[in-house]
């Protein structure tokens, strides 16, 4: 359960190929349109033999693609909450707002890296997740939000 000769990587992505605008694509999950309905788009699993003397850096991406009630309309907005949890616990949060221009098809954006470290893994096998949730509350013009590709990874530091 761990390398002592230096840091480890567990990590998990998932690559959408095919049309990010549509819930039957392989890989796309649609967030429901309901408030407090998170989803969970990727999990792994970490071993931790000596916690107080191991580090946790944790990186993830989603790519997120949209659609609109009315494609004429020139600006739309969403927001969405962005978690990395760890053992159900949130240990990250972002809460992010974005404007974009409609494209004829739709429009999809990343949600950047958001890097954290967790100083405080629990002995034996950390699950990792990355959760997603939209607020339906700051919706304009918006009909679905679904998470195409996304990527988890844990490198893994024993002091």
């Amino acid at each position: 359960m761990g390398l002592n000769k230096g840091p480890f990587v567990v990590a998990d992505t998932v690559s959408v190929v095919g049309n990010p605008y549509d819930e039957n694509t392989e890989g796309i999950i649609e967030l429901p349109d309901v408030g407090g309905l998170a989803v969970v788009v990727l999990s792994i699993d970490v071993p931790v033999k000596q916690p107080k003397r191991t580090k946790v850096s944790i990186d993830s991406m989603v790519q997120v693609a949209t659609t609109s009630f009315d494609p004429d309309l020139p600006v739309t907005s969403f927001k969405m909450t962005y978690e990395i949890l760890r053992n159900d616990i949130v240990i990250a949060t972002i809460n992010d707002e974005m404007d974009y221009a409609t494209a004829n098809e739709g429009r999809h954006t990343n949600f950047p890296n958001f890097p954290i470290v967790d100083n405080y893994p629990s002995t034996g096998i950390n699950k990792y997740e990355l959760r997603c949730e939209r607020d339906i509350n700051n919706e304009e013009n918006l009909f679905d939000i679904f998470v195409a590709s996304r990527s988890l990874k844990a490198t893994v530091f024993t002091l």
